[in-house]
């Protein structure tokens, strides 16, 4: 007991002589400095916490203006794709006066894979909106299947202005390696000058 006290008289005095030395300021200034700690430990985080939640506000904010800008940019590059497509079909078309060479080739190509066609069926039709004309062909051919498979790949692989719009197969006796095929082929072309003449396929084309 008596040893407590003998500390708690060294603690005052030595509490009196720095009073003595540096004044009653230093005590002001030690507790301001632990005021300010007390309120970093307090306020900071609560401050960090609305920092983070003003920075995801910002972040969302920015996504969704992107989101906005997205559609007029999907649109642009839409129409900018699509003008170059025209472009490239409007380049791929035949002359008009370049129907008839490309049905005689079709044909041609026919009979060098070996395979027997009878006479084929015309229809044109136009499209003045577009500026553009096609002339469908119906060719019934009778052949092997490797055959004629390779015709139409040969023909839609050389002429351009060719597409496929119907392959129908028909097979009478299944001993057979002969088939019968339904070929509806589309040549797009320009439409002809005005006043010029022009030719009826079934015509001037026979197979």
């Amino acid at each position: 007991m008596n040893e407590l006290q003998r500390i708690a008289d060294r603690l005052r005095l030595f509490a009196d002589l720095w009073l003595h030395r540096h004044g009653p300021w230093w005590l002001l200034l030690a507790g301001a400095l632990a005021a300010l700690l007390a309120v970093s430990v307090i306020v900071l985080p609560r401050l960090s916490a609305e920092l983070a939640t003003q920075l995801v506000a910002l972040a969302e904010l920015q996504e969704r203006l992107a989101s906005h800008q997205a559609p007029a940019t999907a649109t642009t590059t839409g129409a900018t794709a699509s003008a170059a497509n025209y472009r490239a079909f409007r380049e791929a078309l035949a002359d008009d006066d370049q129907v008839l060479p490309t049905v005689r080739k079709i044909l041609d190509a026919a009979t060098r894979h070996r395979l027997r066609a009878t006479r084929a069926e015309y229809l044109r039709a136009a499209d003045p909106q577009a500026q553009v004309e096609r002339l469908q062909m119906t060719v019934p051919v009778k052949g092997r299947y490797a055959d004629i498979r390779s015709w139409v790949e040969e023909v839609l692989r050389t002429l351009a202005p060719v597409a496929l719009n119907e392959l129908a197969f028909k097979r009478e006796d299944v001993g057979l390696d002969q088939v019968e095929a339904k070929v509806r082929l589309t040549i797009w072309h320009l439409p002809p000058a005005a006043g010029e003449h022009r030719p009826r396929p079934d015509m001037d084309v026979d197979p």
